[in-house]
């Protein structure tokens, strides 16, 4: 499926002095099997390029913005994705790499509390019905699908131990236990944020995650939609989350005191279409 992904940013002042000297830092997209970034343009004019975790990032310069006045860049790009299944092709990984991946991404961090208690006891019982990462890994998907309610869009990022304790929660959540009980496993994982196309413009945010599989590598595992290995045309990747447990979308740095007084919104709309039409 092509698609036609149009962002655009609205950064408003709403303090008393001028915004100076900003830097705006913009995820576009990160590097994904299933997705093929055909063009990008972004106006205005800035730097693309690949940052931590393969993200691709565009980087302005913000003109002044005084007070009450707000900048509004956009972005637009043209991409490619498929349907795939990640666990149909073997992958020789040398086992340095895994030990380093396993030292990168299975460290606690914000909203993933694998020392919790309730963490830990979960995690416990899935190994003991396991025999291996795999195993291991699809028992703690299962477990997260029957045990959590899916709630839709709550206004809070809750975090591992709170879903772990009260059985409910959105995408994130879902998301969030899972890596916490890989982790805690010694299992690397980490969050994929993007968002769903359901064939209207307004395409739903979305968060899954990516577990560490030896002899496969990282393979997406999506525990609020059901999906295990397998990712849909319909898959927009935007942000990975690894090393750090969230990244912001639209990050302003400024050298201005009064820049905390700043409202950032984003619109994201997202259509087929074909060759002819680009």
């Amino acid at each position: 499926m092509r698609l036609r992904i149009e962002m655009q940013a609205d950064i408003l002042n709403r303090g008393r002095l001028k915004i100076r000297n900003g830097r705006l830092i913009w995820h576009l997209f990160t590097d994904m099997e299933n997705q093929f970034v055909e063009m990008i343009d972004v106006f205005p004019p800035a730097r693309v390029m690949k940052r931590a975790e393969k993200n691709m990032v565009a980087v302005m310069k913000v003109p002044e913005i005084s007070p009450g006045e707000s900048f509004s860049p956009t972005a637009i790009l043209i991409m490619d994705t498929t349907s795939r299944d990640w666990l149909i092709e073997q992958r020789s990984i040398p086992e340095p790499i895994r030990e380093r991946t396993v030292g990168m991404y299975s460290s606690m961090q914000k909203y993933w509390e694998i020392d919790n208690p309730a963490i830990q006891s979960l995690s416990q019982s899935i190994a003991e019905k396991s025999d291996g990462d795999l195993s291991f890994s699809k028992l703690a998907f299962q477990v997260v699908r029957e045990q959590m309610k899916l709630k839709t869009h709550l206004e809070e990022r809750r975090g591992a131990a709170r879903a772990a304790l009260e059985k409910e929660g959105d995408c994130d959540e879902h998301a969030d236990l899972l890596i916490a009980l890989t982790r805690a496993a010694k299992i690397p994982s980490r969050r994929v944020i993007g968002h769903f196309f359901k064939g209207k413009p307004e395409p739903e945010p979305h968060a899954w995650c990516e577990i560490f599989l030896q002899g496969k590598g990282w393979v997406p595992v999506d525990p609020a939609l059901g999906r295990f290995g397998v990712l849909s045309e319909n898959y927009f990747s935007r942000i990975r989350e690894g090393l750090v447990s969230e990244r912001p979308t639209i990050l302003l740095k400024t050298s201005n005191a009064d820049s905390g007084l700043l409202n950032i919104e984003e619109n994201v709309r997202m259509t087929v279409i074909n060759n002819a039409r680009i």
